[in-house]
């Protein structure tokens, strides 16, 4: 009888640590686990910080330009001139190309699944804004007829391209705009940590 006993003493004891280690084992992959989430994320937003950044001084570096030649439409539509080689201003006019690698990315590596609820709206209306304003950008584009042009046909073309260039200056200002939000939303998450890192992760970061 005290042997039966003693085995059944030792068999809980082996199987109370066995059930410890187990636990012990999927705590400890669990951890590693919101470490790694918490690397990613933090990853993306350092990527998405530098793309947006890189995005916005090529929208902001095209600005001014395309702001003159607004402002030469406009004087344009108030004095139409008998003369205008528009193809020629018109085709020193381009769209910034802005990158979108970030997002497709994080997209496909499931990071975004790990970031702020806030954040991940935040940058899904930033490169949707983006996406829209590149296709305008490109579709709403005139073409100039070459060649000899009336006076009225002159007035139509430049009054076409004079609305193309105003929309685009207008919706670059606009998403300059939405680009410095992100940027100071990306900030205020790496300033608290919201990425909503496990306690552990947070202090292994």
């Amino acid at each position: 009888m005290e042997f039966k006993t003693e085995w059944l003493v030792k068999g809980l004891v082996e199987s109370v640590f066995m059930v410890f280690s187990i636990l012990l084992a999927l705590a400890v992959d669990e951890w590693a686990a919101n470490r790694d989430f918490a690397q990613l994320a933090d990853q993306s937003l350092t990527i998405f910080e530098q793309e947006i950044t890189q995005n916005r001084d090529r929208v902001a570096d095209g600005l001014p330009y395309h702001g003159g030649i607004r402002d030469l439409l406009t004087q344009m539509t108030i004095t139409p001139p008998p003369v205008v080689d528009l193809r020629s201003i018109m085709e020193g006019l381009e769209a910034p190309v802005l990158l979108n690698t970030a997002w497709e990315t994080s997209l496909a590596t499931g990071a975004l699944t790990h970031m702020d609820f806030d954040m991940v709206r935040a940058l899904s209306l930033t490169y949707s804004i983006q996406e829209g304003f590149t296709t305008r950008s490109r579709s709403d584009r005139p073409r100039v007829a070459g060649g000899a042009a009336s006076p009225a046909q002159i007035a139509a073309q430049v009054e076409e391209a004079h609305d193309y260039v105003t929309a685009l200056t207008r919706d670059e200002t606009e998403l300059i705009t939405v680009y410095d939000q992100a940027l100071a939303l990306i900030d205020a998450h790496r300033g608290h940590a919201s990425v909503h890192l496990p306690d552990s992760a947070v202090a292994n970061r």
